[in-house]
């Protein structure tokens, strides 16, 4: 039996109704006919006197639950029954209200064969209404404190401490105040289209994985959206707070998510976590809490911080009662960790037997080609356009999935912002030598999971959209140096001549896209059998017209462009 919540005025119209001699709380269930119309309703009491109240369920709005209503004159009418005084048939019109399918429809009326009641007075301050008030109050407390124990028990309305027991069923407390709290952006990835949903939970770390949050919210990225902010928690009371720009990392695939940052420090809590906070993190829980199921095995293995990604066949040899589980883990170890097979155990459907292995790593090396916007682009800005290129792939080849196939087109497509870099080529190999080249996506085995470091990218040649024409006009470059003697005994004159030298023919060779660093110019310009050279005093400055690049350790690059010559104006000892 199904609990039923009423309110105080339920309860005393019924009881007047009853006291009366009046039907209270008939039920008519609303059974649409299969052309969608809705039959009349005939009373059970016939011949009726007087309807006095017709109330029941209506459709709520977008698939809400249905909404309480008291249903008038303009939703129905009253027919006449076995004769014309018999008002026993109710026909709603179609043009109001109608009850939602499958409720009731529940009347209050007077039968015109009802035995004399000596109760006549019931308005509001007569004996008989202030007993039946008095009553209907007890009722009615009664009836809502059974409805708040009734929701105590539900994750979706229990609120406060009952709330902290039920999710303490499935191992979960509330997060208290001093634990960081703040906010992530995630950003959809270029040609992913629909809505992509990122889960409460959703682990959040910066590249070393050293400090990690988690989603306090489920949130929908619609399909115009480009980015979300999404609320976000220290993982562990012991969690740090994160500076701006230190959470890059998703540590969960999200098909659809290209990368995510906090544009803000996080922050400490100075309250509790809220039961809607509460709730939308432990409702995550219930896909792995509901045991021996797929979707519980992966859930809960890749809500542990060691794991990266998960496989999962059924009847791997064609055996019934039988699951393969391949497990990446985010830092390969020689054997599976305890925490991953006591997982697998709690999980487990009952009498299945599970063989876990660690996916084997198939190593990957990159080589990319990037097409600029323009003719030109200063060599620093192209060298943090590379390097952003280089992290946007290390993220997604990390979230693939054990086996998942790694397309090259959405790799290229991720890496083109529409800005700067116009167009994106991504050539993919196996760094084992003896593996066949892929020549284009790369489909690993089931048991295999694709891995790729940044040392393992190389970029090609830099090509623009709009390169400069063999016509174009030759550009002079002022090439100017300072250096300082490596030692005591090193001659100013033998430093300044020789550096002259070695850094004319270092310019002279120098050919469209060569990039000039601090380190290439002290392999050109040092001659330790002649003089010493102090690295850090080593700074040279190539000067175009209005604008020049200062070429030093840790500082600026300068990258050669077509057209250019190059002169040495001069070598400064200090």
């Amino acid at each position: 039996m199904s609990f039923v919540d009423r309110t105080y005025p339920d309860v005393v119209r019924d009881i007047l109704t009853t006291l009366t001699g009046g039907v209270a709380a008939e039920a008519h269930p609303a059974d649409y006919d299969d052309g969608g119309a809705l039959p009349d309703v005939h009373l059970q009491r016939r011949p009726v006197a007087r309807v006095s109240q017709v109330s029941g369920l209506v459709a709520g709005d977008a698939g809400a639950d249905p909404v309480p209503v008291v249903f008038g004159l303009d939703d129905y009418e009253v027919l006449p029954g076995e004769d014309a005084d018999d008002g026993s048939v109710l026909r709603f019109l179609g043009t109001g209200r109608m009850p939602a399918p499958g409720t009731d429809i529940v009347v209050n009326y007077y039968p015109r064969t009802a035995d004399p009641t000596p109760i006549r007075d019931v308005a509001v301050g007569s004996v008989a209404r202030t007993l039946v008030e008095a009553v209907a109050r007890e009722i009615a407390t009664s009836y809502a404190q059974l409805n708040a124990a009734y929701e105590a028990a539900y994750l979706e309305s229990a609120t406060g401490s009952s709330l902290d027991r039920v999710v303490a069923l499935l191992g979960f407390q509330r997060f208290r105040a001093g634990r960081p709290v703040g906010t992530v952006r995630f950003t959809r990835r270029p040609g992913a289209g629909g809505e992509v949903t990122i889960p409460a939970g959703t682990p959040v770390a910066d590249a070393a994985d050293t400090m990690r949050y988690e989603t306090a919210e489920t949130r929908t990225m619609l399909a115009g959206e480009s980015t979300a902010e999404v609320a976000v928690r220290g993982a562990t009371a012991a969690t740090p707070v994160a500076e701006a720009g230190a959470l890059t990392s998703v540590q969960r695939a999200i098909a659809g998510i290209d990368r995510v940052t906090n544009e803000r420090p996080t922050t400490t809590a100075g309250a509790d976590e809220t039961d809607v906070e509460l709730r939308a993190r432990v409702r995550v829980a219930l896909v792995s809490a509901a045991k021996g199921t797929l979707p519980a095995l992966v859930n809960g293995l890749l809500a542990l911080p060691s794991v990266r990604a998960v496989n999962i066949v059924e009847r791997p040899d064609d055996v019934p009662g039988e699951l393969a589980v391949a497990v990446s883990l985010q830092t390969p170890a020689a054997q599976i960790p305890a925490e991953v097979t006591d997982r697998i155990e709690e999980l487990r459907p009952a009498g299945i037997r599970v063989r876990v292995e660690q996916a084997a790593d198939l190593a990957l090396a990159a080589r990319v080609g990037l097409v600029f916007v323009g003719g030109s682009l200063p060599g620093a800005e192209r060298e943090r356009l590379r390097a952003a290129a280089r992290d946007t792939l290390v993220a997604l080849v990390g979230r693939a999935q054990v086996g998942q196939r790694l397309r090259t087109g959405a790799l290229q497509a991720a890496l083109v912002d529409g800005e700067r870099i116009v167009d994106a080529q991504v050539h993919l190999t196996l760094l084992d030598p003896s593996a066949p080249d892929p020549a284009g996506d790369v489909q690993p085995a089931p048991g295999q999971a694709v891995r790729l470091a940044a040392q393992d990218i190389t970029f090609d040649v830099d090509v623009f959209d709009a390169p400069a024409t063999a016509t174009t006009a030759a550009l002079p470059v002022e090439v100017h140096a300072q250096v300082r003697p490596g030692g005591p005994d090193t001659d100013p004159q033998t430093l300044t001549s020789g550096v002259t030298a070695r850094l004319t023919a270092y310019v002279a060779a120098l050919t469209p896209g060569t990039t000039v660093t601090a380190q290439a110019l002290l392999a050109a310009l040092r001659n330790d059998a002649a003089y010493a050279l102090d690295p850090l005093g080593l700074i040279v400055t190539f000067r175009a017209g209005d604008t020049f690049v200062q070429v030093a350790e840790g500082g600026e690059t300068f990258t050669a462009a077509a057209g250019q010559t190059f002169t040495v104006t001069g070598v400064d000892v200090i």
